[in-house]
């Protein structure tokens, strides 16, 4: 009796579709794998970080244009009379003071961490919470807590002069509940405004000396494109706008372009 002897070449498609994957070949399915996530992981987490960039970059200059559209439509720069009546220095930092109540305390990154005092010299210092409500045409903040535009005395026409994303929290990007504008990474953005209408502005942490100042001199010229002038280093705009960077810190005790100072972005850069 002959016994019958099947080609594997031959073979019916059915059976050898019921053949399962050896070990071997399943290791080597999950090494390529592997190697092409080792490959496309960071090139995602680039460009993530790219498309936060270029959001840090329009929101500033949303702000930076808002700003302006203030002063055009009253002739005045959105700093609450109780600022710019104790005033004492050319310009005004919305930095990382924020009022509540009637103290004052230091805001944290998305880390929870305390971040450096950058405030204006002066009796109120505040952050970028009260200029943000005044281009909004806000009298009180989502938390319930009154803003420096109470009966709309800031901004008596009502106009909006600002669009931005409300969220829930106070680390996330967007206005939070306190009012604050925060970077894509959860960092407030610093605001410096031209308070002598002079159209030069000093920003209270990159107008230090530690900060902007070359390591040798040279004809007054400060790093990133700011001028060593009598109260500290100027940039030729009326407006300043900056963010902590990915890192969410700064740090006076470093050069702009060193340490944790080297990936904050700037509206003047």
């Amino acid at each position: 009796m002959k016994t019958k002897t099947t080609n594997p070449d031959t073979a019916p498609a059915g059976r050898l579709a019921r053949r399962g994957f050896t070990l071997v070949e399943l290791l080597v399915v999950i090494g390529i794998i592997s190697i092409l996530a080792a490959m496309i992981l960071p090139t995602l987490g680039k460009a993530k970080d790219s498309a936060k960039k270029a959001q840090v970059r329009s929101e500033m200059q949303n702000i930076s244009g808002a700003v302006r559209a203030y002063e055009a439509e009253y002739s005045r720069f959105p700093i609450p009379s109780q600022i710019t009546d104790q005033l004492k220095t050319p310009d005004y930092t919305f930095g990382t003071m924020h009022m509540t109540g009637n103290s004052a305390r230091r805001l944290t990154n998305a880390k929870g961490e305390l971040l450096p005092k950058i405030a204006t010299p002066g009796r109120v210092q505040v952050s970028n919470a009260e200029v943000v409500a005044i281009l909004r045409a806000q009298e009180k903040f989502r938390n319930g807590r009154p803003t420096s535009n109470r009966n709309h005395r800031m901004n008596p026409k009502k106009v909006n002069f600002l669009n931005a994303k409300d969220v829930t929290s106070t680390t996330q990007g967007g206005v939070g509940t306190d009012g604050v504008f925060r970077d894509p990474w959860g960092s407030p953005y610093i605001v410096t405004v031209d308070a002598n209408y002079d159209g030069k502005t000093i920003d209270a942490f990159y107008g230090q000396g530690g900060v902007s100042a070359l390591t040798k001199a040279d004809n007054n010229q400060g790093l990133n494109g700011l001028t060593r002038v009598k109260g500290g280093y100027q940039a030729n705009s009326s407006v300043l706008v900056w963010s902590l960077g990915p890192d969410g810190l700064a740090s006076a005790g470093e050069k702009a372009n060193q340490g944790v100072n080297k990936d904050n972005i700037l509206s003047w850069q």
